[in-house]
């Protein structure tokens, strides 16, 4: 720095190079923070993306049940199971926990190895749930299927599943 005779132009040129720089670190400061705003909203973006992702509508629910009960796979239904689920199947009549009613279709598919179900009739009721009907051939027998899917916690879960065996065949 220049000395002159006048003290002021050197108290100014003396903070004219303290600020000039302090200028890139401020800079530097912006853009971190600009960085790191953008990063968390990206963030943010990606969570709500994959959460809305995972989580399926009633509709989606509905039609992920019904091609799980065509293929047989009791496990795959289940998935979809309330922690506690009202099933009806031949022998059994209650509300069993998820775990229970997940194994107890297992065994209802093995000793009736399914080759289809097809949905014939689909509605919703004024609180959001949803509800299938269709007919379930398994064992060489015909089985009418009503599954309800209700919203618990943000969440579309199968409440109630019956499997009865259609007396028509």
């Amino acid at each position: 720095m220049e000395r002159t005779n006048n003290g002021n132009c050197n108290l100014i040129r003396n903070c004219g190079w303290r600020i000039s720089q302090s200028i890139p670190a401020i800079k530097d400061r912006l853009t971190f923070t600009r960085r790191t705003g953008q990063s968390l909203t990206l963030i943010f973006f990606l969570i709500f993306a994959f959460t809305a992702r995972a989580l399926p509508g009633p509709d989606e629910t509905a039609k992920l049940v019904s091609a799980a009960l065509h293929a047989g796979n009791a496990t795959e239904v289940s998935k979809y199971f309330n922690t506690m689920v009202d099933l009806t199947l031949p022998g059994y009549d209650d509300t069993y926990s998820k775990a229970q009613a997940g194994q107890i279709l297992k065994d209802f598919f093995s000793k009736n190895p399914v080759k289809g179900f097809k949905s014939t009739n689909q509605g919703s009721s004024s609180d959001g749930s949803r509800y299938t009907i269709g007919s379930l051939d398994a064992g060489g027998k015909q089985y009418r299927v009503y599954f309800l899917v209700k919203s618990v916690n943000g969440q579309n879960l199968v409440q109630q599943l019956q499997l009865q065996e259609n007396q028509d065949h």
